[in-house]
C-alpha cells in the first residue's frame, strides 16, 4: 500500500449530540423559534497561495474563481471512483479560502484535501479546525440574535455570505449559511471563545438542539443528506440528485447511466417505524428500489423519506410498498415549506 503524504487527521469523534432533551421538542424550536447548534467537530481546511483557486477548481466539482471576498458557495468532493465523498462550503476570505465540511465527512474529506494539496503547486492546504469554535443559530427567530453581532442590518446580509466583525476584542466571523431551510447563521469564534458565546446565545433565548432534529428539518425541505443517503460509500451525486452541483466537463465517467433515481416518499398512516437504509421497495411482486433515508416528521405526522428506485418508475404519485406490505407514495419535494418564508427580517 502506498503511504499517504499526510496521516489521517486525528478527529476526536463526532461531537454533535443527537439530542439534548427530546428530538420532537428540539424540532419545534428549530421550526418555531431559535435553536443553538454546536459544530465542534466540523471540518475546516484553509487553502492559500497563488494556486489556491486552481487547486479547488480541480478537487471540487465547481470552480471558485468567481467568488468575491465575503461570498460562499457549495460544491462536492468526489472520490477517485466518482462516488460522493462530501458536500463542502467554500468561503472566500482575503488571501485564502476556508473549506467547511460537515462533521460526519470531516475526517475523510480533510485527509483527501491534505493529500491532494501536498501535490499541488503554489498551494498551501492546512487543517485549521482547532483554530475555531463554531456555533450556529437556526430558526425563524435566529436573525434577531445574529443582528446583535452584525455592524449592519441583518436583512442586508445575503444567503451564503459572511462578514468578520469584532466581539469582545476578538474577531468573530458570521456566515448566513443555514442547514434546516429556516434562517440560519454560523459563528466562527477563536478557539476558546465558544463557551462564552454559547452562554450569550442561551441568554438571548436560543435553545440547544441536536443533530436528529436538524436531520428531520433537512429532510422536510429536501436537503440531501450525504451522511445518511451516501452512508455505504457507493453513492454518486446522481444518486442523491446533486448532479446540478457538478460543472459541465467535471462529470465522472458513467454520470447519468445509473439505472435508479432518487425519489421522495410519504409512508402510509400505519407506518410508525422508520425503515432502515437498504430496505427493499416493491411494486407488486417486483423489487424496484431501496430506502436510502427516513425520518418521522412531527409536522406532517408521517414517516417520510427518500429512496432509490428504477428509472422507469421514478416519478411522483407512484404507489409502492415495503416487504411487510406497508404502503408508501412518492411525492414531489419539498415535503413542506420552512416557517421562515413567512417571517420578515426586521
Amino acid at each position: 500500500m502506498t503511504p499517504l503524504p499526510h496521516p489521517l487527521p486525528d478527529f476526536p469523534g463526532e461531537s454533535m449530540k443527537t439530542a439534548y432533551t427530546h428530538t420532537h421538542d428540539e424540532y419545534a424550536v428549530l421550526r418555531e423559534s431559535c435553536g443553538l447548534l454546536d459544530y465542534t467537530d466540523i471540518g475546516l481546511v484553509r487553502v492559500s497561495g497563488p494556486g489556491a483557486a486552481d487547486f479547488l477548481g480541480q478537487v471540487a466539482t465547481r470552480g471558485v474563481e468567481f467568488l468575491l471576498e465575503g461570498q460562499s458557495m457549495t460544491a462536492l468532493l468526489l472520490r477517485a471512483d466518482g462516488t460522493l465523498l462530501s458536500e463542502i462550503l467554500v468561503h472566500c476570505h482575503t488571501g485564502h479560502y476556508l473549506v467547511e465540511i460537515w462533521p460526519a465527512q470531516a475526517p475523510e474529506a480533510t485527509e483527501h484535501l491534505l493529500t491532494r494539496g501536498a501535490l499541488a503547486p503554489d498551494t498551501t492546504v492546512q487543517d485549521v479546525r482547532e483554530e475555531f469554535d463554531v456555533l450556529a443559530v437556526e430558526g425563524p427567530a435566529s436573525f434577531r440574535i445574529a443582528q446583535k453581532y452584525l455592524p449592519f442590518p441583518v436583512a442586508s446580509m445575503g444567503y451564503r455570505s459572511f462578514v468578520t466583525a469584532e466581539h469582545d476584542g476578538r474577531p468573530l466571523t458570521v456566515s448566513r449559511t443555514g442547514v434546516t431551510g429556516e434562517y440560519g447563521y454560523k459563528f466562527f469564534a477563536p478557539a476558546g471563545a465558544g463557551e462564552a458565546l454559547r452562554a450569550e446565545f442561551t441568554a438571548l433565548g436560543a435553545v440547544e438542539c441536536g443533530k436528529d432534529a436538524v436531520d428531520v428539518c433537512r429532510m422536510e425541505v429536501r436537503f440531501a443528506s450525504v451522511e445518511h443517503e451516501a452512508a455505504d460509500g457507493r453513492a454518486t451525486a446522481v444518486d442523491l440528485g446533486l448532479q446540478w452541483m457538478i460543472e459541465p466537463g467535471k462529470e465522472p465517467a458513467g454520470t447519468g447511466d445509473q439505472p435508479r433515481r432518487p425519489v421522495c416518499w410519504v409512508g402510509a398512516e400505519e407506518m410508525t417505524e422508520r425503515p432502515s437504509h437498504g430496505t427493499a421497495v416493491t411494486a407488486g411482486d417486483t423489487t424496484v428500489g431501496v430506502i436510502t433515508h427516513a425520518v418521522w416528521s412531527p409536522r406532517l405526522a408521517r414517516v417520510i423519506g427518500t429512496a432509490q428506485v428504477d428509472t422507469e418508475v421514478a416519478a411522483s404519485g407512484q404507489e409502492f410498498a415495503l416487504a411487510d406490505g406497508t404502503a408508501l407514495r412518492t411525492v414531489s419535494a419539498p415535503f413542506l415549506t420552512a416557517t421562515s418564508l413567512d417571517v420578515a427580517l426586521d
